[in-house]
């Protein structure tokens, strides 16, 4: 594989292929190193689950307060359909705390494993990362808000929740660069809105707000500290709904059911009430079922009527043949008795083997 070198401009288009996909056994992959704006790059997968992240290799020798902003892309190469490709798109700034960031639910393994959509081919899957390295990093061109003029105070501190904190002090902020204080580069705020009291994307919205309005109490236990991992667990959990939705029953097999089932526990950890969707799984189960029973007595009732069309054949073959034997048993019962007339006329001076002229020549 050719790797860009350090001295490779501030974009880059990395691909690693995974081969062997469904026979890896390690619950997380590491890709090649490679260069972006001359700082070391790499993707982690964790096929089980399918989550990537772009992580920074040498974290743990860079000297202490680094950090390193990059605007960037991972994309999931369709390979039968291109147009079909799954890409996400977001920023963030690298440092000691968060030196990997991504996507804990990239694709749904439903999707990922049917050959029909195209994502993995010959057990074989195609990961991209799209990098950009800005020059500068001006945080009013980048998140649209003018930093806060009075005195701030420079520490902030994760409070290990994904939320950091800072300390602001002279007059009060605006809403704006309250939330951007809070939300830091933890979350980019392009093409992000509001949903409760977290941030998700406009594709997540419009479904996360019907599922409130169904099942209102699905979202009254989840009280999820910090902006950051709230916005990837609803989105995923968006995605998630989304996926279901799009398979129909007849398309629900034992894996399909086992994985969605793993989903809705991992959901539930966090504070989703999810009933609702455990009962729909189980109608679908009952639907399923009887679409099975259906089928089978379907199935049955063809092969009773092919065994029917032949005892009918059979029978009649059967008849023809009983005929042919009482015309046999006729025949045979004359012949015998034509048999027993001729014996006893038979001349007693000449027997079968004997001469023709016996006895007069």
């Amino acid at each position: 594989m050719s790797l860009p070198t350090p001295t490779d401009p501030s974009s880059v288009l990395f691909t690693w292929k995974i081969e062997n996909f469904s026979k890896l056994k390690a619950e997380k992959l590491y890709s090649p190193i490679f260069y972006c704006g001359g700082f070391k790059w790499r993707l982690n997968a964790y096929p089980k689950g399918l989550s990537v992240y772009l992580d920074i290799p040498d974290s743990a020798k860079l000297p202490p307060g680094w950090s390193r902003y990059a605007r960037f892309s991972i994309s999931l190469i369709n390979q039968i359909h291109t147009r079909a490709t799954k890409r996400i798109d977001t920023e963030h700034k690298f440092n000691a705390g968060e030196s990997s960031w991504g996507f804990p639910s990239f694709l749904p393994l439903v999707k990922l494993n049917d050959p029909e959509e195209g994502f993995l081919v010959n057990d074989t899957i195609v990961l991209e990362a799209s990098i950009t390295i800005p020059n500068s990093h001006d945080s009013k061109k980048e998140t649209g808000f003018e930093p806060e003029k009075k005195k701030i105070k420079q520490e902030t501190g994760d409070n290990g929740s994904g939320n950091v904190e800072a300390d602001i002090t002279g007059a009060s902020p605006s809403p704006q660069s309250m939330i951007q204080s809070i939300l830091g580069s933890q979350i980019s705020f392009a093409g992000k809105v509001r949903f409760l009291s977290y941030w998700v994307s406009s594709e997540a919205l419009l479904l996360l707000e019907k599922i409130h309005s169904l099942h209102e109490g699905t979202f009254l236990e989840f009280l999820m500290k910090g902006q950051a991992l709230p916005t990837m667990i609803l989105e995923s959990f968006a995605a998630f709904v989304a996926s279901m939705s799009s398979t129909k029953v007849n398309e629900l097999n034992e894996e399909v059911l086992r994985l969605a089932a793993n989903s809705i526990d991992d959901f539930e950890q966090v504070g989703l009430d999810l009933r609702w969707l455990k009962q729909r799984l189980e109608e679908a189960k009952v639907v399923k079922k009887h679409s099975e029973s259906v089928n089978t007595v379907e199935s049955c009732t063809s092969a009773l009527e092919v065994a029917r069309a032949t005892v009918e054949s059979c029978t009649s073959a059967l008849e023809v043949a009983r005929a042919k034997v009482r015309e046999l048993e006729e025949g045979l019962a004359k012949a015998k008795a034509e048999r027993e007339v001729m014996s006893r006329e038979l001349p007693k001076s000449l027997g079968e083997n004997d001469a023709v002229l016996k006895d007069i020549v």
